[in-house]
């Protein structure tokens, strides 16, 4: 009876807990720039059944830029094979391209222009709610509650159940849901979808799924599975994502009073303090899978290995930003990849600047300074989207 053959070892390890470090539980960005400053270019942990680590700009950059080589087929580490697709986020080329560009068209900066009223409507709303009271949990009160109403009313779910689907989300994306727990709400949130899908088949209506049902890939409308799979992406995505860009913004912003009154005396410059607050707190790392074996900073790679890209390396690298750790809105440029980069650059990305730009145009005219009322009370998700799990703030009502 032959044995099994042994895999070779692979090096260099550098111990990491991309999920559960305490490090990033504490601060996610602080701990990922300490890696920054200490870890090898690439480097593999045990971590999760063992995995490699993108620790460069240089390598998060060439592994999302290839996924001839890095494969996007499962978007956890470890795989997870049960986990619901994603279309076309879990979809490599070819396969990718006619479902991104049938989507392309609605997330275009003159396709959610006509949003830019509600948006608004909506971010006075909650600054309503908040305003006279001089302080909030501002990721429960308002980070979490923005984008909830906005993609409700894009994707043409009825607003009278926006509290249902809030909590739903809250409940999802915590830090502290078991495997299990999250694939029952996962269930449910497919549940709504599957709901909303046939209620617009038999009765089409002005929204992004009626039109979406309608739409063609290669020449064929889109079976039920598949807008099934596109649904569950445009939920997660499309409201974790400003919730959390909002919340690292925020408390920036709160030790920050040079920027905070510049935002206020000029809000002309609050277009450029989002680019700037997304290159410096970027919180996705994107797992990919390896399907051949290959070289990376040094770094023997195998088939069959999983690799983390760590997306706010990107914005932090010298070579593209210069003393990267400082927030200024005086850079010529903004580069970054907290939208990503390559072929899985978010669809949302105008969608979200929309909703960030309009958010701290209000809050500024409004509610002005403002601060952090316990440094490290907020606590961090870990994972592949990092998120504060709070940031209690107060300012002179």
């Amino acid at each position: 009876m032959s044995e099994s053959p042994v895999q070779p070892a692979r090096s260099p390890v550098f111990e990491f807990d991309y999920i559960a470090d305490p490090g990033i539980l504490a601060d996610c960005h602080a701990r990922y720039w300490e890696l920054k400053e200490t870890a090898p270019p690439v480097f593999w942990t045990n971590a999760h059944g063992g995995h490699w680590v993108c620790n460069t700009g240089a390598s998060v950059q060439h592994v999302v830029r290839h996924p001839e080589i890095f494969s996007s087929r499962y978007l956890s580490i470890p795989p997870n094979p049960n986990q619901p697709k994603m279309i076309p986020e879990m979809l490599d080329p070819p396969e990718h391209r006619p479902y991104r560009q049938m989507l392309r068209p609605f997330f275009e900066s003159k396709a959610i222009e006509p949003l830019e009223g509600r948006v608004a409507e909506w971010t006075d709303r909650l600054l309503s709610e908040v305003a006279d009271a001089g302080e909030c949990e501002f990721v429960a009160a308002v980070a979490s509650r923005l984008p909830v109403a906005v993609f409700m009313e894009l994707f043409g779910f009825p607003m009278e159940r926006f509290d249902e689907f809030r909590h739903l989300v809250v409940d999802f994306f915590g830090a502290r849901a078991s495997p299990e727990e999250r694939n029952l709400l996962a269930q449910r949130i497919l549940g709504h979808i599957a709901e909303l899908i046939q209620a617009r088949m038999a009765a089409p209506e002005d929204d992004m799924i009626s039109k979406i049902i309608v739409s063609e890939v290669d020449g064929r409308r889109l079976q039920f599975d598949e807008l099934m799979s596109i649904g569950f992406l445009m939920f997660l995505a499309g409201l974790d994502t400003v919730t959390n860009a909002m919340s690292f913004g925020m408390r920036h912003l709160a030790h920050d009073s040079a920027l905070r009154q510049r935002a206020i005396d000029d809000p002309g410059v609050i277009p450029d303090l989002v680019e700037e607050l997304l290159r410096r707190y970027a919180f996705v790392a994107t797992p990919r899978y390896i399907v051949q074996d290959t070289e990376l900073e040094g770094a023997q790679l195998r088939a069959g290995d999983c690799i983390l890209a760590p997306l706010p390396l990107v914005g932090w690298d010298e070579a593209l930003n210069p003393d990267p750790a400082t927030v200024s809105v005086e850079r010529q440029f903004y580069r970054h990849a907290a939208f990503g980069s390559g072929i899985h650059t978010c669809l949302g990305l105008h969608l979200a600047r929309m909703e960030l730009i309009i958010f701290y145009r209000a809050w500024f005219s409004r509610i002005g300074h403002f601060r952090q009322v316990e440094t490290g009370d907020e606590s961090c998700r870990g994972g592949s989207v990092m998120a504060l799990e709070h940031l209690h703030l107060a300012w002179d009502a």
